[in-house]
C-alpha cells in the first residue's frame, strides 16, 4: 500500500487537522474506490490504534484515512489536549470533506470506523453526517459519562470551572486530567509500551473537557440512528457496557454486535487473534454497504 501525507480544516474552527492517506497496492487513477474514515481513542494521534485498522482496511482494497484531531499530534489548535465532544465531530466531517474532493473516492461508498472514545464520535457522526453510509464502533466505550468509570478521571467540577474562568480571563495556568495514569495496568501496557507509545501522544488533556464530556449522552443520539451498523467489543471489556448501551438504543434492525472471545478492551486496539477476529465482521459489513 502507499501512504500519503494529507492537510484539510475543520471548517467550523477554520484549524489545519493533519492526516495520514493510506491507497491500496496497485491503485489505479482511473479506478472509483470506497474509503473508510478510521479513528482512534481519546487523547490518541493517527499512528496508534487507528492506522493498524486503517491499513488493514486498506489490504482489503479501501482508501483510508486517518488523522490527529483539532488540539492533538500535528493537527492546530490551542490551547493543546482538548477533548471535546462536539469538535471530534466537526473533526469527522472536514475528514469526509477532504474525501469527497478526491477523484478517485466514490462519494456513494463512504463509511465510518472509530475506536474506544471515537467509536462513540464515529457512531453519532453516523446520526448527524448524511455522506457516511455505514457505521463500525470497536469498543465504543462512551454512552453516558456520568456513570461510567471515566468519572474517576474528573476533578470537581465547581473547581474546573473556577479554573477555566481564570483562565479565561487571562488570570490563571491551565489545569489538566491525567486520562491514562500508569497505575491503569492494562491501558498503560498499550500507552507505555512499544505497542502503542508515540512521541506525540500525551495523556494530559484540559480539565474543562470534562465540561462537556459529562453531558455527552450517546445513548439518547443513537435514538435516531437509521443506518446500517456494527458494534464489536470483548468478551472482558471494561467498555462492554457502553457498548452495549450504544447498540440497543440505534431502533432499527440493520444493525449486529459482535463479543470477541477473551478479548479485553486494549487487547482489540492492536492485538491478535483479536484484530483478525474483528475483521471476520469488519470486512463482510462494509463489502456489503460500501
Amino acid at each position: 500500500m502507499e501512504m500519503q501525507k494529507a492537510v484539510f480544516m475543520n471548517k467550523e474552527l477554520n484549524l489545519r487537522l493533519a492526516g495520514l492517506l493510506y491507497l491500496p497496492t496497485n491503485f489505479d487513477l482511473s479506478k472509483n474506490y470506497p474509503a473508510v474514515v478510521v479513528t482512534g481513542p481519546m487523547l490518541s494521534v493517527k499512528e496508534q490504534a487507528q492506522s493498524v485498522y486503517a491499513k488493514r482496511l486498506t489490504e482489503a482494497g479501501y482508501v483510508t484515512l486517518v488523522f490527529d484531531g483539532a488540539y492533538f499530534g500535528e493537527s492546530e489548535g490551542m490551547p493543546r489536549g482538548q477533548e471535546l465532544p462536539d469538535v471530534k465531530e466537526s473533526d469527522i466531517e472536514g475528514a469526509v470533506d477532504y474525501l469527497t474532493s478526491l477523484p478517485y473516492v466514490d462519494n456513494e461508498r463512504i463509511g465510518g470506523l472509530g475506536i474506544c472514545g471515537s467509536g462513540s464520535y464515529m457512531s453519532v457522526a453516523g446520526v448527524k453526517e448524511p455522506r457516511l453510509k455505514a457505521i463500525t464502533a470497536i469498543v465504543p466505550a462512551i454512552s453516558d459519562i456520568s456513570n461510567s468509570p471515566m468519572m474517576g478521571f474528573f476533578k470537581p467540577e465547581e473547581e474546573v470551572k473556577a479554573a477555566k474562568e481564570a483562565y479565561d480571563k487571562g488570570e490563571g495556568e491551565l489545569i489538566y486530567l491525567n486520562f491514562m495514569p500508569r497505575a491503569f495496568d492494562e491501558g498503560a501496557a498499550y500507552y507505555y509500551s512499544s505497542r502503542g507509545n508515540s512521541a506525540r501522544w500525551s495523556n494530559q488533556v484540559v480539565a474543562w473537557s470534562q465540561l462537556e464530556l459529562v453531558k455527552y449522552n450517546v445513548v439518547n443520539i443513537m435514538k435516531e440512528m437509521q443506518k446500517p451498523y456494527l458494534v464489536i467489543t470483548g468478551e472482558n471489556a471494561w467498555s462492554k457496557p457502553s457498548s452495549t448501551e450504544v447498540f440497543d438504543a440505534v431502533p432499527h434492525s440493520n444493525k449486529e454486535i459482535f463479543v470477541v472471545p477473551e478479548a479485553s478492551h486494549f487487547d482489540m486496539y492492536d492485538l491478535e487473534p483479536y484484530v483478525t477476529a474483528a475483521f471476520e465482521r469488519i470486512l463482510p459489513f462494509f463489502d456489503k454497504y460500501l
